[in-house]
């Protein structure tokens, strides 16, 4: 197993420098510039206010003067030693604003997460069992419903009938704390904090409920048909034992192919919800970048979601061996 990890990590040098190449690539050949955006905003260059000579100057600051190929590696020699470089939005380092937002964002998706599954694999496993039956079906209309509403619509529903609109008054309309809460004792402010999540959360999880779970119910038809599982019946084991021993262990293969891509998405945050309630999350943090081509905060996360991604997929191969003895990831000599 060392020497496929070992080939696999090298593989994801070159990998990840063609992922961060290109992305750089888009965002220089992209329209616009952000010294040029700001000085429109603020009619500096309609009113002369500011001089081809301070443009070009800021261009150089940021290496925009360059060729790309040249600016790209001169960015990647800082990225080697863990320099993200500095804002142009701002001229605060940009590892302390990723270092702001992704709390945040981690909060929000790992809770959402464990709800997901401990929902949405438990539903799957009866729907399964009880294939065709009443239950199967109302749970499959009701999770498809929701896979179906999108999730900027939900999400201002919530606000509205749960947030002070014309109807309950039981939640914040957004933010991660109240202004008063400096004042209470710590596992105040904790309950605080989870009283300003639940919306995003709730926003967040329902959307997934229908995907995972469907996908545990496929799985576990294809191996709950299986002779050996047939043969474990016939042998006197508890259906228990059957299902939760034989079964779903064998049905995690492709599950864990499916969590190799919740590493990065952890980290991605989601513009939708952050905006809608107001959460300074890695999702806006990325949105707002994009807006001002902000490229160092721009190649900040895409490095670092490119590099989760890579990395989820050699964890879930690593995976495939210990969920099924049978799969090796070296082949015999």
């Amino acid at each position: 197993m060392s020497k496929y990890i070992l080939k696999r990590v090298l593989l994801i040098i070159p990998t990840f420098i063609g992922i961060s190449l290109i992305t750089y690539m888009m965002i220089r050949l992209a329209p616009g510039d952000y010294t040029t955006l700001r000085a429109g905003l603020q009619g500096e260059l309609k009113a002369g206010a500011i001089g081809k000579e301070i443009y070009e100057q800021e261009r150089k600051l940021y290496g925009l003067d360059r060729p790309i190929i040249v600016g790209y590696f001169d960015w990647f020699k800082k990225l080697v030693v863990l320099d993200f470089g500095v804002s142009r939005k701002d001229g605060r380092p940009v590892s302390g604003r990723i270092a702001e937002a992704l709390p945040i964002t981690l909060a929000l998706n790992i809770i959402s997460m464990i709800i997901m599954y401990i929902i949405s694999i438990p539903m799957g496993i009866v729907s399964a069992l009880k294939k065709d039956t009443a239950f199967d079906r109302i749970t499959s209309l009701a999770l498809f419903i929701l896979y179906s509403l999108p999730s900027f619509w939900i999400g201002l529903l919530l606000l509205l009938f749960l947030s002070g609109g014309e109807f309950l008054n039981l939640f914040p309309l957004g933010g991660l704390v109240s202004d008063w809460a400096e004042n209470l004792p710590f596992f105040g402010r904790v309950l605080n904090v989870a009283w300003h999540l639940v919306l995003p959360v709730a926003t967040l999880t329902y959307g997934s409920f229908a995907f995972l779970s469907r996908y545990t119910r496929a799985n576990m038809l294809e191996v709950i048909n299986q002779q050996y599982i047939t043969t474990a019946r016939a042998k006197g084991l508890t259906e228990k034992r059957v299902i939760f021993v034989h079964a779903f262990k064998n049905s995690l293969v492709p599950l864990v192919t499916l969590m190799a891509t919740l590493l990065p998405g952890l980290l991605g945050g989601s513009v939708i919800v952050e905006s809608i309630f107001s959460v300074p999350g890695m999702g806006m943090l990325a949105f707002e970048a994009i807006l001002a081509r902000d490229i160092p905060v721009i190649m900040a996360i895409t490095s670092i979601s490119a590099a989760l991604t890579l990395m989820g997929i050699l964890l879930a191969d690593i995976l495939y061996s210990i969920v099924d003895p049978r799969i090796r990831l070296e082949a015999k000599v």
